[in-house]
């Protein structure tokens, strides 16, 4: 069909669009819910999403871009400025049961 699947990073929902339109979907909700009553909140909900126009999806998955886009930079930038420290510990030594079983 032509898509393609683009896959977040695990535990970065400010980079998913949706999450901003949701919060967009539940402060409607929110803000016209007087009486509580479950139907009266199925109907602002319905009433929500069907607010939801091409024009929010736009602003909010340019928004999440811009911020990945922002945080990669300073991903990489903070690569290049610290210098990876590699450490060797007891590199003579070789590792083997029986050495360990001798200083008992």
């Amino acid at each position: 069909m032509g898509h393609e699947v683009v896959r977040l990073p695990p535990y970065h929902c400010q980079y998913n669009p949706i999450e901003l339109i949701w919060a967009q979907v539940k402060g409607e909700v929110a803000k016209n819910n007087t009486n509580f009553k479950f139907a009266d909140v199925e109907k602002l909900l319905n009433d929500a999403l069907d607010s939801v126009i091409v024009e929010n999806w736009k602003k909010c998955t340019d928004h999440c871009y811009k911020l990945q886009e922002k945080d990669f930079i300073k991903e990489r930038l903070r690569d290049e400025i610290l210098t990876p420290i590699i450490m060797t510990i007891n590199p003579d030594e070789s590792i083997d049961s029986d050495s360990d079983s001798e200083g008992s």
